[in-house]
C-alpha cells in the first residue's frame, strides 16, 4: 500500500523566492492533470524554468507524464527546464519505461 491508497490525493505548485516552481504532495492520475494546466500558466512567466519535486510524498506515472508534459510544454516555448530532487519512485518509473536517458538531460545535479 502506498501514501495514495491511504492519503487524500492532494498536490500543488507553488514558487519560492528564488524562482523555484515546487511541486508538493500526491502525483497520481486525479492531481497532475491540474498541475499540468498550472505549470503551463507559471511557465508562461519564466525564460528558464527549474523545478523541485523535494516535497513530493508519492508518485506513480502520472507524476512521470507530468514530468514529460512539463519538457513538452517548454520546448514548445523556446524555454530551459531542469529538475531537482525526483523522488525514487520517478526514477524507477522512467527506468522501468526506457525514459531515464531522455530525462537525464532536464536534471540538474
Amino acid at each position: 500500500m502506498t501514501a495514495s491508497d491511504t492519503e487524500p490525493s492532494i498536490a500543488s505548485l507553488s514558487v519560492s523566492d528564488d524562482n523555484t516552481i515546487k511541486v508538493e504532495g500526491v502525483l497520481n492520475f486525479e492531481t497532475v492533470p491540474a498541475l499540468a494546466k498550472e505549470a503551463e500558466r507559471l511557465f508562461k512567466t519564466m525564460d528558464k524554468v527549474h523545478v523541485s519535486f523535494a516535497e513530493v510524498r508519492d508518485s506513480n506515472s502520472a507524476g512521470l507524464a507530468l514530468l514529460l508534459e512539463m519538457a513538452r510544454c517548454t520546448k514548445l516555448n523556446n524555454q530551459s527546464i531542469h529538475f531537482a530532487e525526483l523522488p525514487e519512485q520517478m526514477i524507477i518509473v522512467a527506468r522501468a519505461y526506457g525514459l531515464d536517458s531522455e530525462l537525464g538531460d532536464y536534471l540538474t545535479p
